[in-house]
Parts: C-alpha cells; structure tokens; sequence
C-alpha cells in the first residue's frame, strides 16, 4: 500500500495499517494464516467503511473481509461501489446474486491469501457473530477439508480493545453531542402528560440536530426500576413518566462508526431527601472506580474497588448480580455500545493505554434502585473521562 490517505476516507492509511499489523502479531501467535471478517461490525473496523446501506439491519448480500498474514487485504461483496471511496483495500472481489454467497469465490479467495499453516481464524467464540449464514460457513468448511477453521474471537477483541487517537476522536464527539442533546431535552421539553416513546423519539431527533449520524439507543432508568418493566427496551411504550421518579435517560450518539453509551438523571418534580442521598452515594462510588482506572490494573480488581466503595458509603448493589458477575459494573465501548472487556470478577484483562471502558456502579437503598455510568480512555497516567456532561441532579417542574 501507498502512503497517501483516500480524500474521503474516516481514518489515515497508517490507522489501517496500524490495525493491520497489530491483528497480525496476534495472528502470528497462533499460526494463522488468515482472518475471515463477516460480521457487520469487525467488517467495518477492518474496512474502515460499509459496503451495505444498511449495516446491521439487512441480511441480504454479505461481504467478507478476508486479512492474510503475509499479504494485502481482500474483501468479497457486491458494495465495490460502496467501499472505493474510503476504503483502503483494492483487492474488491464482487459476485452477484441474492439467494447464495459464492462458496467457491471465498475458498479461492483464502486460498490466494496463503494457507502455509492450513490455519484460518473465524468469529467463533466471545461476543462475536457471523455476518453469513451458518449453513454457508459448514459450506465454506466442507470445501476446505485440509484447512482448520478455528475461534479468532480473542484476537479481534484485542485488536478493536485498543483505540488510536484517530477512534477517540470520534469518541469524544459522540460524547459531545450526546451531552448537549440530552441537556437541551432536560432544559426544554420533559413535561407532564409525556410517554417513553415520545421521550425517546426527542431524544434521537435532538441528536441527530447536534450532529451525529445515528443514534445506538435510548432507554430510561427509574429509581423504582424493578417495578417498571420494559424500560429498557428497543420498542418503547406509551407508558406516561411518573411525577416523584428520578429519570435516568442512558443513550449515545454516533459519529461515523463510534459510540459511547452513559445516562444522566432528572428529578420529575422534586427529589426527595432519600433520592438525594443514594444518588450521592452513587456517584462517590463511582469516583471511586474512576481514580482506580490506570494502565496494569485488571477489570475485575476495577470490580472489587466498586464493591469496596458500596460498602464504604453504606448502599448495596441494585441487584445481587452485581457483586457476583451476573451483572456487570462497567464494560468497554466504541463501534459498538457495549465490548469487551467487562468489569466482573471473573474478567481479569488488563487495562492499556487506548482501552476504553466505562464505570458503571447500580446501588440500591429499600425500595430505590439507581444506574450510573461514564466512559473513559486509558491513559499513560491514569484515565481521560470522555462523558463531560454535568452530574447535577436537575429536579424538573413536573
């Protein structure tokens, strides 16, 4: 590849190649002679750019993303025309059709890549899934019987678990608009008579005003969650908000390919001694956490500092699970809202420098349960909070 950056191209060459490398390493490690890519998301990361419309959201025409060890990339799909203009790759194989993906092209494909150890990695194992059929990938498999296709999901969530400053760029922007779109909501327009679904469908359209290209989600947090079913929802309810609640309105924006997820809280009238109290608790456990987040410190010893503060501030977890792993206290994030790793006691990655992850404490007092989160990078001397939106509890005439 040259040097020179595509004028329409989300990242530089060296960004690509800066992946590239890093993914081969890893490839290297475990004698893999190639990466089969088929899913939406590792295809995007790994291509910088979609070739579909409508990515996540159409089964029809899949692409692959085939990244040898020992030479240029080559991606199989019908969105050539989709991919030229910001993507790196020049090796675009296209096939046609709707009802099949072509077996025999892909096997040729990976075949041309080199196939020295006989070793192909495929999204097989954590938090990974195909972007084709699974009767196409046994198909793909019985037609290379002298080849092992073997879980390549540790090497791809390495890969993507590191962000360059070029990622957390579009990060803090996704924050960014994420912050002022839900402060124009709290300002403006929360009033009495409201549903959820109203309420969400503001909050992507203040969003998408403040400039992100696409919403991942809204759902709501009440402090009297576990007697509000459905709150956390793709499909919202024309269920009316609730005067004396604490609303807990979690969301993110996009910005190209990434995204960041964390809430913030109003009051729907006003707050009550008690809502105040644990919603103090919850952001000192919280800080807690965050003052704990450094390079060489592992996820679950994030866990532990997060259960430690609970007990310090005199609140228990919103749901045993949270203690015990079942339910996480914080999880990494950037194409998608929620990645690897998570904070449980049983994930023991350790955080590096580029990782991004948030901190997300749930502590309950009686009856009143509350969520909280913020997103961070790591840094060579501690942390960069990214979620700068103010943690004032706003109480809202209501």
């Amino acid at each position: 590849m040259t040097s020179t950056d595509l004028e329409y191209a989300m990242f530089s060459r060296a960004e690509m190649e800066r992946r590239y490398n890093r993914a081969r390493e890893l490839m290297a490690e475990k004698q893999l002679d190639a990466l089969l890519i088929t899913g939406d998301h590792n295809f995007h990361y790994f291509a910088a750019a979609a070739p579909s419309i409508g990515p996540n959201n159409s089964l029809s025409r899949p692409s692959l993303f085939i990244l040898p060890v020992g030479r240029d990339p080559i991606i199989v799909t019908q969105g050539r025309d989709n991919l030229v203009l910001g993507c790196y790759v020049t090796d675009l194989r296209e096939y046609s059709g709707v009802l099949s993906v072509p077996v025999d092209l892909v096997v040729e494909s990976l075949k041309e890549a080199g196939l020295k150890n006989k070793r192909v990695g495929a999204e097989l194992g954590q938090e990974q899934r195909m972007g084709i059929p699974v009767g196409v990938y046994l198909d793909l498999v019985a037609a290379m019987p002298e080849v092992e296709f073997v879980d390549a999901a540790d090497i791809i969530i390495k890969t993507r678990m590191v962000k360059s400053q070029e990622e957390l760029a579009y990060m803090r922007k996704a924050a960014e608009i994420t912050a002022r779109a839900r402060q124009r909501l709290f300002d403006n327009h929360l009033a009495p008579g409201m549903t959820e679904r109203e309420v969400a469908r503001l909050m992507q359209q203040l969003m998408l005003e403040e400039g992100a290209d696409g919403t991942s989600f809204v759902h709501f947090q009440f402090d009297i969650q576990s007697q509000l079913p459905g709150a956390k929802t793709a499909f919202h309810y024309e269920r009316p908000l609730r005067k004396g609640t604490i609303l807990g309105i979690d969301t993110g924006a996009y910005v190209g390919m990434y995204t960041v997820d964390y809430p913030r809280m109003v009051a729907l009238g006003k707050a009550t001694d008690e809502q105040k109290k644990l919603y103090e608790a919850l952001l000192r456990v919280n800080s807690r956490m965050a003052e704990a987040l450094r390079p060489g410190v592992s996820v679950s010893e994030i866990h532990r500092v997060g259960a430690r503060a609970m007990e310090e501030v005199g609140v228990e977890p919103d749901t045993p699970q949270r203690l015990l792993g079942g339910s996480r206290m914080g999880h990494g994030q950037g194409i998608q809202f929620t990645e690897p790793p998570s904070i449980t006691p049983d994930d023991h990655t350790v955080l590096e420098v580029g990782m991004v992850i948030s901190t997300e404490p749930g502590v309950g007092s009686g009856d009143l349960k509350l969520l909280w989160e913020d997103t961070h990078a790591i840094t060579e001397d501690g942390h960069e909070q990214l979620t700068l939106e103010t943690d004032e509890l706003r109480e809202i005439p209501f």
